[in-house]
This record gives C-alpha cells, structure tokens and sequence, in this order.
C-alpha cells in the first residue's frame, strides 16, 4: 500500500514521523510525495498552539472532503488531545494513534484495516525503534530522538498530557542511539540532530546522562567530517550538566556551538505562576556562563507573552532580559491557552489586543539584538556545511560550526552536504550572507531529495 506523511510541529514530531516511514518501508509499504497518490494519508500532529490547531483541523476536513475513500491515521499530540473533535471531522472513519505508539505503527495498521477498533493511546512507550537513516528523504541529514517526557510541571503545557510516559522520562539505550549513528553516518549523513522534549534530561530514568552520550558517542567515531546538533534542553536540567556539557561543545568542533534554552519570561512573578523551577537570576547565569566558555556560541530562546497575570512591568522585564544577554533569536509565542492545562482557568487573561501588541515589540526588540550580534560576523572567515536550500529558492544555507545560518545566492543544491569556508559579507536579524570561499570536503553522493509536507516549529524542539 501507499503511503504519504505529513509532519507539524517539533523535531521530536519529525523523528516520529520517520520512525513510522522505517516501519512501514521495512513491512513493504511505499512512500509517496502527493496525498493523491496514497492509500494511507498519516498526518502527525501538534498540539502546543491554538493558532496550529486550527491549521491543522481546517486541514483534516479539507481532506476527508477531497478524498473521502482514504484510509486517516491521524498520530501525534493532537490525536491525543482533540480525539472526539478529530473522529467527528473523518465521520469515525479514521485511526488514532498517540505519541506512545509510533513504534508499533505497523501492527497498528493490520489491527485498524482488520477489526473495529480505531483509537490506539497507551500510557507508556517502548523504546526500542530509532528511525532509519533514509537519504532519499532526508538528504545528508539524520534525526535521532533521545528520550521523551520532562521534569517540569509547566503549567501552561499540554505537551506533559499528551506525551505522558511512566516515571515522568523514558530514554532510548545509549547503545542504541549510537549504534544508529554510527550507521547513519557510515551511510552519508552528516548532519546529526539530537532530539527530544527535553534532552538534557536524556538517562535519567537510565542511570547516566547527556553528558555520557555525547562523550561515548564522539570517542566512537573517527572522523572530522560531521555535524552535531543538541536540541531544546530546559534549563532546570541543563544545570545540573552544564559545566560538563560546555566543556564537551567547546573541544570539540563536531558539536555544533549551540544552545536551546527556553526562559519562557524575564520576570519572576509570571516564571511561578509558570510553575518554572529557575530564577531570572539562575537563568541569566546560565547564559554567562556559556558567553565565558564559548563567546561565539549560539544561544536561543523561547519567549511567551500574555501569559495569565502578566502586567505591563513583567513584560518591561522580559524585553530587558533580551537586551541584556542579547539572544541570538527568541521564539516569540502569544499565550494559547490550552486543554488539560492549569493556565487556560487561571484568572487574569490577558487581552488577545494586548498579546498582539506585545509580541510585536518584542519580535522588534529581538530582531534589534540579533542584527546586533550577526553583524560582529561581517567581514569574517568562517567554517560551515551546505545544510539546505535556501527557502525563497535563491540558493543555499550554509550553518556555521555555531549553527549561524548563512544564506549563499547563487549555488544550486549539488553542493548539499559539503563542508566549506564562507566569508561572510552582510547580515540581517534572521541570518548572515556570504559566499563560499572553498569547498573543503566535497558533498556526499546522495539521492535527491523527494520531499515530504512538513511543519516544522523550531522552538517546540
């Protein structure tokens, strides 16, 4: 049978949606490109902003109107959250698979397609199945989660509801995950994105940590010609790793110099109603420690405004938390109130006209601060690989060894996945522009890319 994928939201999503395609290719099922051509159409959804939800159904129901015949599996958070609302669009005609059960994907299918029963939500996740590494689908780059679940107990997330796993964190083997990348690599990838809802709380639940991963997986490979992405860590748990984590970024250059650290606020008063387990100050020595170590590190954040409570003093407060350590991006998100959480009841809403005013001064204010800092790049000599397409089609993006995007008008996707020296000429607050100086390592010889829908929300992972 055939099927096609489409992915929204994190790259923990992404890495679910590929751990369904490796099953489903390793059972003989097809991959197709176009929703006319399937069988199957499986959507993998997310469900951490209003704003998304609506997309996202408003895509279900033109769908189910266009094609009626298909078989629907709708799978990620929102299919936990938004069960009844989804059976409703498909008229019960669809198959609803949790975040716990994208392992068993392929089983799940020969039970929908040979019983009644059509809504799969466990309450914990094996843990045994990484995705393949798929050129033909990912190009160069490979996509591993580590680990699911968080120590947190935000108050604003529906995420801990929807993917909520036995003893709050369930890692995959460290064995495993290297065992993997090893073969990714060995097969042309060489870009490695390290994922999950909060990594830095990867082998908690297993005896051992983030640090020990990195360190065993590095001593393993013999080789300079790779690219290692750690994704969103919450900083309550990168603490408790941080000195041993930065020492392991700035040794070694295989590691990208980049950090995720959502703060969420600047004021202290909104981080307890968030239920945050981290003073301003906390946070704000995070980062210093960081610049210290690894001055041209990368550090990004998350930023939510209009939360339940937030005056117009908290909000004063985040903005000068930005100019202060001057983030090279900030994820800026209005408060979406959202089901199964404690903030959608709390008192004092804030106005929708006033979290669009805020967010508004806010994206400004950002973007002043990572103008600032991508112009210290102009005129400089930099390493970094050919990562993708450029998405206005202009040319490619280049990502520096700190994960700078560098956007190079003028070449073709034939120099994907080469490692080169740009010299960086202009910059904006979104990105720096060079051009390649010298190819360093030539591409890899991949299959083109065929291209799968995708969603992608940066700061959800």
């Amino acid at each position: 049978m055939r099927v096609y994928v489409e992915t929204y939201g994190c790259w923990l999503n992404k890495a679910d949606s590929m751990i369904m395609i490796t099953l489903l290719l390793r059972r003989g099922y097809n991959i197709v490109t176009r929703v006319e051509d399937a069988d199957i159409v499986i959507l993998n959804t997310c469900a951490v902003r209003g704003d998304s939800e609506i997309r996202q159904l408003k895509r279900m129901r033109e769908l189910y109107r266009k094609y009626p015949d298909k078989i629907y599996i709708i799978a990620g958070c929102l299919a936990k959250v938004r069960v009844s609302e989804i059976r409703k669009i498909f008229e019960g005609k669809c198959i609803i698979v949790g975040p716990n059960d994208v392992e068993n994907i392929d089983n799940i299918i020969d039970v929908a397609l040979r019983e009644e029963r059509k809504i799969f939500l466990s309450d914990d996740r094996p843990m045994k199945v990484l995705p393949d590494y798929i050129p033909e689908l990912m190009m160069h780059v490979h996509v591993v989660p580590l680990q699911v679940g968080c120590l947190c107990s935000c108050t604003f997330c529906v995420t801990k509801y929807a993917r909520d796993v036995k003893g709050k964190v369930k890692s995959y083997p460290i064995d495993l995950i290297i065992e993997n990348v090893k073969k990714a690599i060995e097969r042309g990838a060489r870009e490695i994105y390290l994922t999950g809802q909060d990594v830095a709380c990867y082998g908690f639940d297993r005896g051992y940590t983030l640090v020990d991963l990195l360190e065993k997986l590095l001593s393993s490979i013999d080789r300079d010609d790779i690219f290692i992405r750690i994704g969103m860590s919450e900083p309550e748990a990168f603490s408790k790793i941080a000195d041993q984590l930065i020492d392991i970024v700035k040794r070694d250059r295989r590691v990208y110099k980049y950090f995720h650290l959502p703060v969420q606020s600047g004021s202290d008063k909104i981080l307890r109603l968030m239920r945050r387990k981290y003073t301003v100050d906390e946070y704000r020595e995070l980062v210093r420690k960081i610049r210290r170590e690894i001055p041209n590190a990368t550090i990004v954040t998350d930023m939510i405004v209009g939360f339940p409570g937030e005056t117009e003093e908290d909000f004063e407060l985040s903005l000068k938390l930005i100019r202060e350590l001057e983030f090279d991006k900030v994820h800026v998100a209005r408060f979406s109130p959202r089901p199964f959480t404690e903030a959608e009841v709390m008192e004092n809403q804030v106005p929708d006209s006033v979290k669009k005013m805020r967010s508004r001064r806010m994206v400004e204010i950002a973007n002043e601060v990572s103008l600032k800092r991508n112009l210290m790049y102009i005129g400089g000599r930099f390493r970094g690989i050919v990562s993708s397409l450029d998405q206005k089609g202009q040319g490619v993006v280049v990502r520096l060894e700190n994960y700078k995007p560098t956007i190079v008008k003028n070449v073709d996707d034939s120099l994907i996945s080469a490692i080169v020296e740009v010299n960086i000429r202009d910059a904006t607050p979104i990105n720096l522009i060079g051009d390649i100086d010298k190819v360093i390592i030539e591409p890899v010889k991949i299959f083109r890319r065929v291209q799968i829908c995708e969603e992608l929300v940066e700061d959800a992972s």
